[in-house]
């Protein structure tokens, strides 16, 4: 039977439960807090019953505490990947991006925003996530004209085969591909073809991604954040480490225009929000162009 995918539930809950905390809270445009505010509640309920318990000051510390005793800087780097990928979406839509597709969406607010700036945006998932996440879309009110969907297969399509089938995306556009905690879940074939295919439909297109490069935590950390993600049913297929990966966005002409480490957030949002936590070591936000663009 298909089910959610719990590793993007819990960063809802998680998000959500960290901005409580007004410091923290104050870094985000309201749209982000009352979209995760909103699609806690629409999680089932052996997961939407933290929206009421972490308003308790008590349980978010003890929340904090117990994450951070098997993987120092996993909270905070949530954070961190929602602030950071918001601005850059913020400053691509600046530079003149026409449209956005959000690849592996999962419960992520970056299509729903750029919709609500005017922008089309599409995002792609697998059936059942994407039929759960239209679901909350349209109870949530933020249903528009220029938000799209549609269920993806990388086995079975291409994802320009899967993009053309959609009568409202324009190939000619200049767009912004988003990969959200979505590369790391697939096979390098997958991803190779992937790359291939947003190279192909325009030499304008950009990414923005996220990436853990594992080699960077000791054996117990990795440990950690393997078998947590194992315990909810999915797994870590990327075999690379931030070097290999970036080799590969330059096979496929991708330019890393701008790269944001953990040790940068660490110095740069961290202190500002008050929480004397680490940020996950191995994370690394990296924005690209394409190098003949």
């Amino acid at each position: 039977m298909p089910k959610i995918s719990h590793t993007a539930a819990y960063i809802v809950v998680k998000f959500y439960g960290l901005t409580k905390f007004p410091e923290i809270a104050k870094k985000f445009d309201p749209f982000v807090l009352d979209f995760y505010k909103n699609m806690i509640g629409f999680l089932p309920s052996h997961l939407s019953w933290y929206q009421n318990s972490l308003n308790s000051h008590l349980l978010r510390k003890f929340f904090i505490w117990s994450e951070e005793l098997l993987l120092p800087g996993d909270l905070m780097h949530i954070i961190c990947r929602k602030y950071y990928m918001t601005k850059l979406v913020d400053e691509a839509l600046k530079d003149g991006i026409e449209q956005v597709v959000s690849m592996g969406a999962g419960f992520d607010h970056l299509g729903a925003y750029a919709s609500s700036k005017g922008i089309s945006s599409f995002e792609l998932d697998v059936e059942f996530m994407i039929h759960e996440k239209q679901k909350f879309i349209n109870a949530s009110g933020y249903e528009s004209d220029q938000l799209h969907f549609k269920s993806v297969g990388f086995e079975k399509k291409t994802l320009a085969e899967s993009l053309n089938e959609i009568e409202t995306f324009d190939s000619t556009k200049k767009t912004l591909f988003i990969g959200e905690g979505f590369f790391d879940y697939l096979p390098l074939e997958t991803s190779k073809e992937i790359l291939k295919n947003i190279r192909s439909l325009n030499y304008q297109n950009q990414l923005l991604t996220t990436f853990f490069s594992l080699d960077e935590l000791n054996w117990f950390h990795r440990f950690s954040f393997t078998s947590g993600v194992s315990l909810v049913g999915e797994s870590l297929k990327l075999p690379l480490n931030r070097a290999a990966f970036i080799e590969l966005l330059k096979e496929f002409s991708f330019s890393v225009d701008k790269e944001i480490s953990y040790s940068e957030m660490e110095k740069d949002l961290v202190p500002s929000i008050g929480m004397n936590q680490p940020v996950l070591k191995g994370f690394y936000i990296l924005n690209s162009l394409m190098i003949n663009r």
